[in-house]
């Protein structure tokens, strides 16, 4: 079976597509032959052609479209006018091409919608984080009420159901991204949490939340993790937040940020920057701490669980899979006093968690590759079946 793969950046980097190219080494054994459009491919990948397009305009709001004008071009060209042999399967992440067969959806910008209405737009950097939103959702809108994929697989139920509301007719499926237990576990955690919590300058008695990410603070709730955690520190001295990821130069607008609106942030708020060792860091704290406003299923808090740490989310998506309300850790409100609130009985020793280390909804990376699999073998035969309808 030969398999055509859209998508700008085809690497183990890619948030959208990590789980997916750790899997294809697998796939490939099972006579999977892949091929790539892209901007960049990685090295090592067992793709038999790749072919690159121009970035040209990989800026934002334009870099999606741009990508996806380039893709649609190309296959027409290639498949239409030069009618040259199509693959058996076209897999597209996202809305690159819509004749594809296979169509894999990591984000919702119909729920990114919402949420941004609730924030509002306040800086230039929040205008064009709506602005290409307004770009995704025409593109989206078009695509999954015209896309001729029979396959569309959905990283978590609720981005199933806000696209279900598009298009009733298509074929949902359910595709988790995947976790390494080898690399999160239990195990982890308690060989490398005292020695990351004295690197990292806690104290035993310390309580400390994880905030994990490498960008999109706003929408991943940092001012209200942050601010929650002020409003608790102001009454138990031991709470810390550790922030993990970022690019310096981001980090030091939001230390500039919290200069003025928590002045006294250093006290209690430590940014540990871009790290290669994520399960120690997950391993020196307590609990996780999540608040975002959209989502569509974090791997970050899976891995988390899988670590055996509580988490603290707000009610987004992906979230209905992995945290259980009361065992697991607790629901969150958007709102700082709120948190704070939700997260005192945890501080005090009044609420404790229930170890759960393996989340409801997530796939190890063997699960993964045999369910990807599963799926496009289903796919190609439901393309043949549909295509011998046709022909009758």
């Amino acid at each position: 079976m030969r398999v055509l793969i859209i998508d700008p950046n085809i690497s183990d980097s890619s948030p959208s597509l990590k789980a997916f190219v750790r899997a294809i080494p697998e796939i490939s054994q099972a006579g999977v032959e892949f091929e790539a459009w892209s901007w960049h491919t990685d090295n090592g990948i067992p793709v038999k052609q790749t072919r690159k397009f121009s970035q040209l305009l990989n800026y934002p709001v334009v870099g999606g479209l741009w990508f996806t004008l380039q893709a649609r071009w190309h296959f027409w060209m290639e498949y239409t006018v030069k009618k040259e042999p199509r693959p058996d399967l076209v897999f597209t992440v996202a809305c690159y091409e819509p004749k594809c067969d296979v169509c894999l959806v990591q984000f919702s910008p119909f729920d990114w919608q919402q949420r941004q209405r609730t924030l509002g737009i306040k800086s230039f950097r929040d205008f064009i984080s709506w602005a290409q939103n307004q770009v995704d959702l025409l593109v989206a809108r078009h695509f999954y009420r015209t896309t001729q994929a029979n396959t569309v697989l959905c990283v978590s139920k609720a981005v199933r159901n806000d696209l279900h509301k598009i298009n009733s007719t298509l074929n949902f499926q359910l595709l988790p991204n995947s976790f390494d237990p080898a690399r999160f576990n239990l195990e982890i955690r308690h060989d490398k949490r005292d020695l990351m919590r004295q690197q990292l300058g806690f104290n035993p008695e310390h309580m400390v939340f994880v905030f994990a990410s490498a960008g999109h603070y706003r929408r991943k709730g940092f001012p209200l993790a942050a601010s929650a955690v002020a409003a608790l520190y102001a009454k138990h001295s031991q709470v810390r937040l550790l922030v993990v990821g970022g690019q310096e130069n981001r980090l030091q607008a939001l230390r500039s940020e919290l200069d003025h609106t928590i002045p006294d942030w250093k006290k209690f708020i430590t940014f540990a920057g871009m790290v290669t060792d994520m399960p120690a860091y997950l391993a020196a704290g307590d609990g996780f701490l999540f608040p975002s406003y959209s989502e569509a299923f974090a791997l970050v808090e899976v891995e988390a669980a899988a670590m055996g740490l509580p988490l603290f989310l707000t009610r987004h998506h992906g979230s209905e899979m992995i945290l259980k309300d009361g065992v697991n850790g607790l629901h969150l409100e958007f709102n700082a006093e709120s948190i704070a609130e939700t997260l005192t009985p945890f501080v005090t020793g009044e609420w404790k968690p229930t170890v759960d280390p393996t989340p409801k909804g997530a796939l190890d990376a063997e699960a993964y590759t045999i369910r990807l699999l599963d799926y496009l073998r289903d796919s190609f035969r439901l393309k043949n079946e549909n295509g011998s309808q046709s022909a009758c």
